[in-house]
């Protein structure tokens, strides 16, 4: 029962799905008298919030499912790329600190130098993807404490975002079969103009809001504080096992 009210899950996996069943449940409740409001509201948010908790893993899939490609397009994941020496989203100073700390951690032995980076730069992705799925990991684990109560809320918002993406092809598909079946009710006598109403303001979100450029803010956001944070982790108080680099040292050139 934790994990069914976990904030990540209602936030991130059942808002998608409720968002796209919205013009859905509006375009039901046109067909209800208004003296029957009551029955609306009940009734309609129940099946609209068992809907969207039964569907919620396939928003989930389906937002995994465009992640990978659209972090291969943006040249890499987010976390990932902002660990580079090349990337500019921090400064060089505030980089090096967040390299060292990483070091103090334990994450790994050593992080690579320009240079080595240069040299070998997916030898570099490999040492900095695994310092971010450790990040990940640990902000997690420290959620409940500041500054990574923030950090998870910015997670939820990529969630969100990313599995809303995802899922908006059937958002327009089921926006496209509430319009029709709202404005059918026009020729019944009814007057679902509130109904007819909501569900424009649902497409316009879908159409306007929902795009690849806002996921990317929010997934450069969370990354960003994710790794701000970093020096926020407690340095470990026994000795552990170092981790290789992953980093090739150039060979010396050979005497002849």
């Amino acid at each position: 029962m934790a994990k069914l009210i976990d904030k990540y899950i209602l936030g991130a996996r059942v808002a998608p799905v409720a968002v796209i069943s919205f013009s859905l449940f509006l375009a039901i409740s046109a067909w209800i008298p208004f003296s029957h409001w009551p029955i609306k509201l009940a009734g309609g948010g129940t099946v609209l919030v068992l809907a969207a908790f039964v569907l919620a893993q396939i928003a989930r899939d389906a937002g995994k499912a465009i992640e990978g490609p659209l972090w291969a397009s943006w040249g890499g994941p987010p976390t990932v790329r902002m660990l580079r020496h090349r990337d500019t989203t921090f400064d060089p100073g505030l980089k090096g600190r967040i390299h060292r700390r990483l070091v103090e951690l334990r994450v790994v032995e050593r992080m690579p130098s320009e240079a080595e980076e240069e040299t070998d730069p997916a030898g570099a992705d490999r040492v900095y993807t695994t310092c971010s799925g450790w990040l990940r990991n640990k902000a997690l684990e420290l959620k409940a404490v500041s500054p990574f109560d923030v950090v998870h809320a910015e997670n939820i918002a990529y969630g969100f975002r990313r599995n809303l993406l995802g899922i908006r092809p059937y958002g327009l598909a089921i926006l496209g079969v509430a319009v029709a079946v709202t404005v059918a009710a026009f020729f019944f006598g009814r007057e679902p103009i509130i109904e007819l109403c909501g569900i424009a303001l649902v497409g316009t979100f879908l159409v306007l809001g929902v795009n690849e450029a806002a996921l990317r803010r929010a997934a450069n956001e969370y990354s960003i504080r994710l790794l701000n944070a970093v020096e926020a982790i407690p340095l470990p108080r026994t000795p552990a096992p170092k981790a290789g680099s992953g980093i090739k040292k150039p060979r010396s050139p050979a005497k002849s």
